[in-house]
């Protein structure tokens, strides 16, 4: 009996694999990490760190670096950045989350045209506004992490807010 259920854990195993391989989706050859950082308005000192930002936990199964702390450092650089606006604190939590919403972020995200630099590994033909929005806290965070505060403000100003 033990063969045999090992022996379906295998298929198991297997199939799953071979299902879901199909839907990885890896940068694209023409992408330029460069160019984007140009277009961006940040040089990046730290080699790889767009290319970090825009990789998702779960391309290659977790076997690369993610954009998973990146993206944490993102969505408070991100936040700071709101509630600096001046607001009166009744309306500074509705402002904060305004701009920290998912699906503005995942439209922020196509306007930065980051998608052919994104690399990523679930189920569906489109990219999921969760991953976008992770993206784009990720390139924030990679400001932070390369630049400092100011820069990373500055780029939030610049391209999120």
């Amino acid at each position: 009996m033990r063969a045999f259920t090992q022996t379906i854990g295998v298929a198991r195993r297997s199939f799953h694999c071979g299902r879901t391989l199909q839907d990885k989706k890896a940068a694209s050859p023409s992408f330029n990490a460069e160019a984007v950082s140009q277009q961006l308005g940040v040089s990046f000192k730290t080699p790889n760190i767009l290319q970090r930002a825009l990789t998702h936990k779960s391309y290659e199964h977790g076997s690369v670096p993610s954009n998973e702390r990146l993206a944490y450092l993102g969505a408070r650089v991100l936040q700071l950045s709101a509630c600096e606006s001046g607001l009166t604190s009744s309306s500074l939590q509705d402002h904060v989350q305004e701009h920290t919403n998912l699906d503005r972020l995942a439209k922020k995200f196509d306007g930065l045209n980051l998608a052919d630099g994104m690399q990523y590994h679930v189920p569906g033909s489109s990219m999921p506004p969760k991953i976008k929005a992770t993206a784009v806290n990720a390139v924030i965070g990679a400001v932070y992490h390369d630049q400092g505060y100011a820069a990373a403000q500055e780029f939030v100003k610049k391209h999120v807010l």
